[in-house]
């Protein structure tokens, strides 16, 4: 019986040396699983060399090969990797469905124009640019838009303040809520749309009010609503950086019917509380007048340094109760982020909810320290953690790391060269050019009004 025994070393098998063709015929299950066969192909996965294919609504589906919780995507990465071709090819892409729908927050660009510029031009959409300044060239959006339900347009204007101002204390949200209901009222009685305006003289010049029982005398309410009246004058004032943004009722001439959506934001500057404001405002004018209940068109909102949304508690609190409900209203949400370290997720429970509800990550290259914090963070795979760091090979432009719900691949991007030409955001940097007679024409519908109905 003894001798039947043997030892852990004198059964192991040899192992076996081959080439890597050889290999892939020995084992061919050792290429990653497939996705759905639906969607829009978004290049190849690196090692099995199948076809990657990616849509969040088909994904969502009960019936999909891989059933994802949220169609909301999170991507991450270095500047010059990958990032901004991927989000124009995939828009480019869907928009050959005819239920798909894009709106851009562009954010990045040069020579006052943003990077989605060329490709709205090249499908006949005009760009909606913000600027400062009361002239003719901006746009103006109005945060108490009629088509923002009133209770919305509270919390809206109290995240602007709060933007401004900080935390409001419960006296000034008392005051604010009092002269917004005496702005609607106002402005209900003159037809018109009620504006910031409206809201500073209600502050400035209230009525006496009552809080439960206890009478309220104006003196006292001008005196809590001093913060929020300090605040709007910022945004209302001619005289100040911020005019011409928000005050007044929203510029003709904005189309939400069209397929492709695109907020021109690269004239605001990125460091200035502009941006924050905006996406406060944003979110919920999208929400109400952007996404419709009564039809069944999947829509997708894409963020270009979406740290506005996500290191704003206000800001995020907005945002989250639009992500949260994406399922609800037909709704993907793209979040472009350089670094997730930058963020601090735990004074930004909002923000660490927002984060936390997208299913898909797409990460492209970034230095060894912000790998290990992202890949912590989102629980990856130690050979996804060594491929973020290594920039020249594994993750070398256009290749990212694909976390699609359960599953983890490594995913080569490829792009037409036409959609090289649309996408190209380094020509500047390149010593050589293209022009497009050397090109063949891009294979991209014009986009008509109306075209979603």
């Amino acid at each position: 019986m003894l001798e039947m025994l043997r030892r852990q070393t004198q059964t192991r098998r040899r192992a076996i040396r081959s080439t890597s063709t050889n290999a892939c015929g020995l084992y061919p299950a050792v290429g990653a699983a497939s996705m759905d066969p639906r969607g829009v192909i978004i290049g190849r996965e690196a090692y099995s060399g199948k076809a990657y294919i990616f849509d969040p609504f088909i994904l969502y589906n009960p019936k999909a090969r891989i059933r994802l919780a949220s169609g909301h995507v999170l991507v991450l990465g270095k500047s010059g990797y990958g990032k901004s071709a991927l989000e124009k090819t995939y828009v480019l892409r869907q928009l050959r469905f005819r239920d798909r729908a894009f709106c851009v927050l562009d954010a990045q660009g040069e020579d006052g124009a943003g990077e989605w510029d060329g490709i709205a031009r090249h499908l006949g959409i005009t760009p909606i640019r913000l600027v400062y300044g009361s002239g003719t060239e901006g746009v103006r959006i109005n945060p108490l838009d009629p088509r923002i339900p009133s209770e919305h347009q509270f919390k809206v204007l109290a995240s602007m303040l709060e933007i401004l101002t900080g935390t409001l204390s419960s006296q000034t949200r008392f005051a604010l809520a009092e002269a917004h209901k005496t702005a609607m009222h106002t402005a209900h009685t003159e037809h018109r749309s009620v504006i910031l305006s409206d809201v500073l003289n209600a502050l400035t010049a209230p009525k006496a009010a009552k809080l439960g029982q206890q009478p309220v005398a104006p003196e006292q309410l001008v005196e809590w609503g001093q913060p929020a009246a300090l605040a709007l004058d910022e945004l209302c004032n001619p005289h100040r950086d911020m005019s011409g943004l928000f005050d007044g009722p929203t510029s003709e001439g904005i189309d939400l019917d069209t397929r492709l959506v695109v907020f021109d934001l690269t004239r605001l500057p990125r460091e200035s509380e502009a941006m924050p404001l905006l996406m406060a405002v944003i979110g919920p004018w999208l929400r109400f007048g952007w996404i419709k209940q009564d039809d069944r068109i999947k829509r997708t909102l894409i963020v270009e340094e979406a740290w506005h949304i996500l290191s704003h508690r206000p800001v995020a609190r907005l945002f989250e109760e639009l992500v949260r409900y994406g399922r609800r209203l037909g709704l993907s949400f793209w979040g472009v982020l350089h670094h997730l370290g930058d963020l601090m997720l735990e004074q930004a429970p909002e923000a660490a909810a927002i984060l936390k509800l997208t299913s898909t990550r797409v990460l492209y290259h970034m230095d060894r320290e912000e790998a290990e914090v992202t890949a912590d963070y989102l629980g990856l795979p130690n050979w996804a953690r060594r491929a973020l760091a290594d920039g020249s090979n594994v993750c070398a432009p256009g290749r990212g790391i694909w976390q699609v719900g359960s599953r983890t691949n490594l995913v080569e991007h490829i792009r037409t060269r036409a959609e090289v030409r649309l996408t190209d955001t380094n020509r500047r940097m390149t010593e050589t050019t293209t022009t497009d007679s050397e090109m063949p024409p891009a294979p991209m519908i014009r986009l008509q009004k109306g075209a979603v109905t």
